[in-house]
C-alpha cells in the first residue's frame, strides 16, 4: 500500500468520524435507522433544531428540522426518535420550557403504551401543542395542589395568631396601635363621605346652575379671547405701520414747525404790544384816530353824516330811477308823481 493510499484512507476515516461525531453531538444516531415523526404548530415558542425530545425526562430523540408549510402560517417540526422507543399514534408532542433560565424541548405525552399497529411508524404525524408557562415550569398544574394544601394548613395558624394579636384592643404593640388608628380613620372617612353625599344631594341643583354658569362664562371667555386676538393683530398691524413711517423726519419737521410757531408768537407779541400802544394813544386822544374817538364835535359831525347817508340810501332804495344818469328830468318827475299816487302822498 502506497503512502498516497494511506493518506487518502486516513482522510476518509477522519471525515466519516467527524460526521458521526457531529451527529452524535446533535443526538442523531447514524448506526441505527431513526424513526421520523412529524407534528404541526401555529407557534413553536423559540424551538430550535437539535432541541431534545423527552419522555418523562429521558431524551429519546432530537428535533431534526423546522419549516413552514405552504400556507406560511403552519409550522411543521420533524422529530428524529430512536427505534428503541415505541410511540403511540395518539401521543401528543408538547413544546415545553426546560427551566426558568430558558431553553425549549418537546415532551412526548401519552396515556398508555402501544404494541404493533397502534404504534406510530416513520412518517406519521403526532398531535402538536404548546404548553403554557406554568405547565412548562411545574408540569401538570394538578400536581402542585398537595403542596399548596400543605402550605395553607401550616400557614393558617400563623395568620390567625397574627390577626388576633393585631386586632386585640388591649395590645400595646405599635403595629396593633397603628392598625386601630387606621380603623378609626377609615370610620371617620366613611362618616365624612356619607355627610358629603348628603350635602351633594341637597345642593345638586345649585351646583348644576353654577356649572352651567361656568360653562357660559367659559364660552364668553373663549369669544373674548377671539376678540382680544383680533385686537392684538390690529395692534401689530398698526405698530408695523408706525414702524414704516419716517418718524425721524416727522420729528424733525415737527421741531421746525415748533421753531416757526415760536417766531410767529414772538412777532404776535410785538404786534400786540404795538396795538396796545396804539389803543393807549387813541384813548388819550392823540392822533387823528384818537381825536375821532374822543372829540364830541367830530362825533356829532359823523353822526349827522351817517343820518344823511342813511336818508340817501333809503331814497335810493325807494326811487332808484332818480339816480340813473340816462333818465331825463321830465321822466323822473313823472315817476315821482306815480309814486306819490301809489303811496297816497
Amino acid at each position: 500500500m502506497t503512502n498516497e493510499t494511506k493518506v487518502g484512507l486516513l482522510a476518509v476515516i477522519t471525515i466519516v468520524a467527524s460526521i458521526i461525531g457531529y451527529n452524535f453531538l446533535k443526538g442523531i444516531n447514524l448506526v441505527n435507522a431513526p424513526n421520523l415523526l412529524y407534528a404541526k404548530y401555529e407557534n413553536v415558542a423559540s424551538l430550535t433544531v437539535s432541541a431534545p425530545i423527552m419522555i418523562n425526562g429521558l431524551q429519546v430523540g432530537v428535533v431534526k428540522d423546522i419549516y413552514f408549510l405552504e400556507d406560511m402560517q403552519t409550522i411543521e417540526v420533524e422529530m428524529n426518535i430512536e427505534q428503541d422507543y415505541k410511540i403511540p399514534k395518539d401521543a401528543q408532542a408538547i413544546i415545553t420550557s426546560l427551566s426558568i433560565m430558558g431553553g425549549t424541548a418537546i415532551k412526548i405525552k401519552y396515556n398508555s403504551i402501544c404494541g404493533g399497529p397502534d404504534c406510530a411508524q416513520s412518517g406519521d404525524r403526532l398531535m402538536g401543542r404548546v404548553a403554557g408557562t406554568l405547565e412548562g415550569l411545574i408540569g401538570n398544574p394538578e400536581d402542585i395542589d398537595p403542596y399548596f394544601n400543605g402550605l395553607k394548613k401550616n400557614v393558617r395558624p400563623i395568620v390567625d395568631s397574627l390577626k388576633a394579636g393585631l386586632t386585640d384592643p388591649n395590645a400595646d404593640d405599635d403595629i396593633a396601635k397603628s392598625i386601630r388608628d387606621i380603623a378609626i380613620v377609615l370610620e371617620n372617612l366613611k362618616a365624612t363621605t356619607a355627610s358629603m353625599n348628603r350635602i351633594m344631594a341637597a345642593n345638586a341643583q345649585p351646583l348644576n346652575g353654577v356649572l352651567k354658569n361656568a360653562e357660559t362664562f367659559s364660552g364668553n371667555l373663549n369669544q373674548s379671547n377671539q376678540n382680544i386676538k383680533g385686537i392684538m393683530q390690529n395692534t401689530d398691524s398698526l405698530t408695523a405701520k408706525f414702524a414704516d413711517l419716517e418718524l425721524e423726519k416727522t420729528l424733525s419737521s415737527t421741531n421746525e414747525a415748533i421753531a416757526s410757531l415760536k417766531n410767529t408768537m414772538t412777532s404776535a407779541d410785538k404786534a400786540v404790544g404795538q396795538l396796545t400802544e396804539l389803543l393807549g394813544k387813541v384813548n388819550r386822544g392823540e392822533g387823528a384816530l384818537g381825536k375821532l374817538m374822543t372829540d364830541a364835535t367830530i362825533i356829532d359831525q359823523f353822526s349827522s353824516v351817517a343820518v344823511r347817508l342813511d336818508s340817501v340810501m333809503t331814497d335810493f332804495q325807494e326811487r332808484p330811477y332818480r339816480y340813473m344818469p340816462l333818465k331825463s328830468r321830465r321822466k323822473v318827475k313823472k315817476l315821482d308823481r306815480l309814486d306819490a299816487k301809489e303811496t297816497g302822498n
